[in-house]
């Protein structure tokens, strides 16, 4: 965020703050009388509207809290060390929010002291394995991509010491040899110039996705993305998935390309699966008549994975690249005749770090997933697409 304080610094920030838009004498007003973006900051919270629409954060009994990281007020904002009421995330340095708790507990995880099963790396070589085989069967080319954690990212943020005793998952698949796109260096380079990762979320920045997806593309023999030529952004102010377990929540303002960039979406499930309570089972197919590659790309996947006008995950630049484009979110999921109904030409299976301590499931079954979560109109549990049962210590 510029530190001169604008006109639509003002607009993003008075319906985050007061739950209203700022009226044209409101934003005359700030703009002529406060220099900063931590002068108007400070303006707002120490306002009656603020205090009344925040009567917890504005007691006499509580410090005051700024809600929004910016230098100028940093002390008043959630000390470092900070943890969620359901201790699943925790304020690192300088405002930035991470996981640390939740089912898969990424710390032991992230410092190599979760002890995986006896056969857990052996079953993940031959899922790997058999998947080559029957995509080699197919004619299809595969590809595999762990998105790196935040925490793996911004490791120098993390307010905790995480001192290693051993391999995290993903070092342990790579170190034997397993063919898996883990492009950790690639974003830690980036993020010393520019965000990759959003303040207040688990997720990526579009210039994340960007990095994330760079080495992807070229491993398909796709064209790349150049970031410069992505559609206009459009800013707003978020809590993400990991500020807003906070009281009152973290906010920050963050971007988005509010498009699908060249891409029309034809098919599309998402809502009946939200209805439903869930995401898995969520399939939804893109078109890109524009785009220089004329083949149809299966991205098997999660919530980095996904693809919409609010997030531009991998799908979102694959279907930049490809003429179609299917999402199914399965996380790290395979479904051989899904694959051959739709004439696919490659398929990417991708997955978040933190869930790399389970093993996949050797096959999803795609319509059977969306079809049972429709017909109970309850969802499907992420635990249905791993085909052991959650390990001891991440239960």
């Amino acid at each position: 965020m510029s530190d001169h304080l604008k006109e639509a610094h003002v607009r993003l920030l008075y319906p985050a703050l007061l739950g209203r838009d700022a009226g044209l004498a409101d934003v005359d007003h700030h703009v002529a009388h406060s220099r900063t973006v931590g002068e108007f900051l400070e303006i707002l919270l120490a306002s009656e509207e603020y205090a009344a629409r925040n009567p917890t954060a504005c007691s006499a009994s509580e410090p005051l809290l700024a809600n929004l990281w910016h230098p100028d007020l940093a002390e008043w904002t959630h000390p470092v060390g900070s943890r969620s009421a359901d201790d699943v995330a925790i304020v690192g340095r300088e405002g930035w929010v991470f996981l640390r708790g939740g089912s898969n507990k990424f710390v032991p995880q992230f410092s190599g002291a979760l002890q995986m099963e006896h056969d857990w790396l052996g079953r993940w070589q031959d899922l790997i394995a058999q998947r080559r085989r029957e995509a080699d069967a197919l004619g299809v080319h595969v590809a595999s991509l762990v998105v790196p954690e935040k925490m793996a990212i911004m490791l120098e943020q993390y307010p905790e010491p995480l001192i290693p005793v051993g391999p995290r998952p993903i070092e342990r698949l790579l170190e034997a040899g397993l063919p898996i796109g883990y492009p950790l260096q690639a974003l830690r380079t980036a993020a010393a110039e520019d965000p990759v990762c959003l303040r207040t979320d688990s997720h990526l920045t579009i210039r994340g996705n960007a990095v994330l997806n760079a080495g992807l593309l070229a491993e398909l023999g796709a064209a790349p993305i150049v970031l410069d030529e992505l559609p206009a952004s459009r800013s707003y102010v978020s809590s993400g998935d990991l500020g807003s377990r906070f009281a009152p929540r973290v906010l920050e303002v963050t971007s988005t390309t509010a498009s699908l960039g060249i891409a029309e979406l034809v098919e599309d499930n998402w809502a009946d699966i939200t209805r439903a309570g869930g995401h898995i089972g969520t399939r939804r197919v893109f078109r890109s008549p524009g785009a220089p590659d004329p083949r149809t790309v299966i991205l098997f996947g999660d919530s980095y994975g996904f693809a919409a006008e609010s997030y531009q995950g991998t799908a979102w630049f694959l279907a930049q690249a490809f003429r179609e484009t299917h999402f199914v979110w399965a996380p790290f999921g395979w479904d051989p005749g899904y694959v051959e109904q739709v004439g696919a030409d490659v398929v990417v299976s991708e997955t978040a770090e933190r869930f790399v301590a389970r093993v996949p499931m050797d096959r999803v079954d795609v319509s059977a997933l969306a079809a049972e979560a429709e017909a109970k109109g309850t969802f499907v549990a992420v635990d249905d697409i791993f085909a052991d049962v959650p390990h001891s210590d991440l239960a």
